[in-house]
């Protein structure tokens, strides 16, 4: 009854906005008919004629490579209509995302629109509600929070490869493959859901939740190829994303309810374990706290970005070490040093796995999963020398800055070895801070808006990469191309098929002296 209650309450609140949503839907609409049939700017900066929306749709990486490569790290574009420019100059990046990030919103950005999906989450809000949020989600990312969630990623990370586990063989030395993409999705929704949650959502439930992300997460990458339509009408394609947002709203108002039941039981404020906790008991200055709807959309937030993005990236990882194997070998070695060879990786651990450390900040400078970083213009601005109206798109490119051959040393290569410093160590805080190394390395985002959770997710991101490098050797199957990339939203793999074979402990150092390491990456 009581999650009942929570989600009627929710169904209500959102109902009673219904007008002003539809006012709000209304008044986009018109505005995006008016960039359409205007003309570009005079001072606009320069790119290719006509619309590029279906360009961009078909295949957006070729699509971001040609278009810097024609016109430079300003490009001014139409995309299904809507007026954009790419941005791929660092010190253009920096001034949006960094030096003057007041005058640029997430409200108005095309192709990263508000949503039922993250309601006002930290993810869409502006301003002081934004702000507000911000400060009271901080701590509970601070390193000493981060910290405390990372049992459940050591623990996580070690029932893959146990027995029962979706990598483990009954036969040791057995090799098999699998696409390991679906099993990373299912690993990161635990972590968060532990970590953050402290609940438990595996096997039925885990599928339930990561079919309704990425229900979602498709149909807002159909939508980025056609005019925006407002999410309350009711096409077919509307009907089946609230139904996918109602999945995801029963599992997390069921946390909150939960949650709120369990401390309204104890006779005073319980210490904070989790997230949850830290967010049910924080108030501002006023000494007020969240609803249950903006808790809702916090959580919701957290559980749709921190899950999917965790999961590509550690899938790219598996991959860049399936076609690397004396990389693999050296964070091999390393774990088992480290680790031992039956511990669970735990926050002890994370300062001293220096090779699975670099070999992360690698993966996210060649295939980051946020490839695009969007902003829209609050008001008339100059940027690069070109003149960008109030109302403009602007596509931050974190995939093309990552790969600028006038930055980056053999900017192609996969070489993990550029993050160690002479005594082989990786500072992946210093690697970020800022706009980054070089001034142009932001997988995390910069600036004021930067992921709360980078923190989080680099933290989950090396230990469980170390336990299963301990734990199995991955390669490509033979015969069989690595993974490809399929940039939607975010940049996922189309597939992650890996042969992934047990190791014995101590195997490493005969392993990395038999490689041989590629030094080409090809998306």
């Amino acid at each position: 009854m009581e999650l009942l209650r929570a989600l009627l309450g929710a169904a209500g609140s959102r109902l009673s906005s219904s007008r002003e949503s539809a006012s709000e839907s209304l008044f986009g609409a018109a505005r995006f008919l008016a960039q359409v049939l205007e003309p570009l700017p005079p001072g606009f900066p320069p790119g290719p004629c006509g619309d590029s929306g279906l360009e961009l749709a078909a295949d957006p990486l070729t699509f971001l490579e040609r278009s810097q490569r024609q016109h430079g790290g300003m490009v001014g574009l139409r995309l299904a209509g809507a007026r954009c420019v790419l941005v791929s100059d660092a010190t253009v990046a920096a001034q949006v995302l960094v030096e003057d990030a007041a005058s640029f919103t997430k409200k108005g950005t095309a192709f990263f629109p508000g949503s039922q999906l993250v309601g006002q989450g930290l993810l869409v809000s502006d301003g002081a509600l934004w702000q507000r949020q911000r400060r009271l989600a901080a701590p509970a990312f601070r390193a000493a929070a981060v910290a405390a969630y990372a049992t459940a990623m050591g623990t996580a990370a070690v029932s893959l490869t146990a027995p029962g586990g979706a990598w483990w063989s009954v036969e040791s030395t057995a090799a098999h493959c699998r696409d390991v993409y679906p099993d990373f999705n299912d690993l990161t929704l635990q972590i968060v859901a532990r970590a953050l949650f402290g609940a438990d959502v595996r096997g039925a439930a885990a599928r339930e939740v990561n079919s309704a992300i990425a229900e979602a997460f498709g149909f807002f990458a159909r939508r980025a190829a056609q005019p925006p339509l407002p999410e309350w009408l009711p096409t077919r394609d509307n009907v089946r994303f609230g139904a996918a947002v109602a999945r995801l709203d029963a599992a997390v108002f069921g946390l909150i309810a939960q949650r709120r039941r369990a401390h309204a039981s104890l006779p005073s404020a319980p210490e904070p374990n989790d997230l949850l906790d830290r967010l049910l008991l924080s108030v501002d200055d006023a000494g007020a706290g969240m609803s249950d709807t903006a808790l809702r959309d916090e959580l919701m937030t957290l559980l749709v970005a921190g899950q999917e993005t965790s999961a590509i990236l550690l899938t790219w990882c598996c991959a860049m070490l399936a076609q690397h194997p004396a990389v693999a070998a050296r964070v091999a070695a390393e774990a088992d040093e480290v680790l031992g060879p039956d511990r669970a990786p735990d926050a002890s651990h994370f300062s001293k796995l220096h090779q699975a450390t670099a070999v992360v900040l690698e993966t996210m400078r060649l295939l980051p999963p946020a490839y695009l970083v969007g902003r829209c213009a609050a008001r008339d601005l100059q940027l690069g020398g070109y003149s960008v109206p109030q109302g403009t798109t602007l596509l931050v490119s974190p995939y093309l800055l990552h790969r600028c051959t006038a930055l980056w040393p053999d900017a192609a290569s996969f070489t993990p070895q550029r993050w160690l410093d002479e005594a082989g160590e990786a500072h992946a805080v210093d690697a970020m801070k800022g706009m980054g190394v070089h001034g142009a390395y932001i997988p995390f985002g910069a600036g004021p808006r930067n992921c709360v959770g980078a923190g989080f997710a680099m933290m989950e991101a090396v230990l469980v990469l170390s336990a299963l490098c301990r734990a199995v050797t991955l390669r490509v199957p033979t015969g069989e191309q690595p993974p490809q990339t399929a940039a939607l939203i975010t940049l996922r793999p189309q597939a992650a098929r890996l042969q992934i074979t047990p190791r014995e402990a101590g195997g490493s150092e005969k392993a990395a002296q038999n490689a041989s390491d590629a030094v080409s990456v090809a998306r």
